[in-house]
């Protein structure tokens, strides 16, 4: 008996039509008339999940020579919490205000250096302030928000705990949740799009204003300022991108769709390992470099070149899993 025989076979012994399959899988109805009809076959993270659904082995599903259904003796399911709208309605909720407490921590640490470049170009120019109380006060305001953004993280991420299970996928939807939540996304695409796009306008155009002042020899205290609006621009654009990518993340963790997919975790957990590694010593060199230098105007742009090469290696990392 082939997989697509067997697919049938059990579905049709549990009493459910196409579409409660459909519902049960995450997927459309149409991919399960597939599966029957052998038109195609559902890739090893489904089959995983029909194995659970049924009961069943996953060596009765994938080898031929198995004519009668091999059970695997015990409910997979037994562990797994069931969802419900309520819960469902309160992980959104939760979730996306988590997304812009994170956003507005990144806006702080983007932010930091700001005051410190300013007054540092203002004590240069002879504006008001001494070299070094200008370095002791932006250097105070750079600690002070970057612990700010560190509270903000840590408070939030222990908010998030309680629905830890939904990020191990030890969680059952129930009945007519997924086609709810994918009304949700779709409803919510448009917007997702826009501000992804947004943001990306935002910073490929927010260097130009800093370019055109170098081109045209502006002064040590505009150029400063500049640096300090494209910060700010950086700002909104990476408050953009993880608000709509958190809201957008939380439908998926849900579907179990998208970078929730098992496969698509075990990349991202080498992506963390490295990434655990690779941000403090880059902190560490933009620090040091720093206050060595104390030229925290020109310092700055390791961390924009840093996340280029994260994004980069990021890629490679999830291209050598494939």
């Amino acid at each position: 008996m082939i997989l697509a025989e067997k697919i049938l076979s059990l579905r049709k012994s549990n009493g459910w039509s196409q579409e409660e399959l459909a519902e049960k899988m995450n997927v459309s109805r149409q991919s399960i008339s597939k599966w029957e009809s052998a038109a195609a076959i559902p890739d090893i993270n489904r089959i995983l999940e029909l194995a659970r659904l049924f009961g069943v082995t996953t060596d009765y599903l994938l080898k031929d020579d198995f004519e009668t259904a091999v059970y695997s003796g015990a409910d997979e399911t037994e562990n797994y919490r069931r969802v419900s709208l309520q819960e469902m309605n309160d992980f959104l909720k939760n979730n996306a205000n988590y997304g812009s407490r994170i956003a507005l921590g990144a806006i702080l640490c983007i932010l930091s250096p700001v005051l410190l470049i300013v007054l540092s170009a203002a004590s240069r120019a002879g504006i008001a302030i001494t070299e070094r109380a200008a370095s002791g006060i932006g250097i105070m305001t750079v600690f002070l928000m970057v612990a700010g953004a560190v509270a903000i993280f840590i408070i939030s991420s222990a908010k998030m705990e309680r629905f830890e299970y939904l990020e191990n996928g030890n969680f059952e939807l129930e009945y007519g949740l997924s086609g709810i939540i994918k009304e949700k996304r779709a409803a919510f695409e448009k917007t997702h799009v826009q501000r992804t796009a947004l943001g990306v306008v935002l910073c490929i155009l927010c260097p130009i204003p800093l370019i055109v002042a170098g081109i045209f020899r502006a002064s040590n205290m505009t150029l400063s300022c500049f640096t300090a609006l494209l910060l700010a621009v950086v700002s909104v654009a990476v408050y953009l991108f993880i608000t709509v990518g958190t809201i957008k993340g939380g439908y998926d963790q849900l579907l179990r769709e998208g970078e929730f997919e098992p496969k698509e975790q075990e990349r991202a957990k080498r992506v963390s390992k490295f990434a655990g590694v690779y941000w403090p010593i880059v902190v560490a060199f933009y620090l040091g470099w720093s206050f060595l230098t104390n030229n925290w105007g020109i310092t700055w742009v390791v961390l924009p070149i840093a996340a280029l090469i994260f994004a980069g290696v990021s890629s490679i990392l999830h291209s050598l899993e494939r």
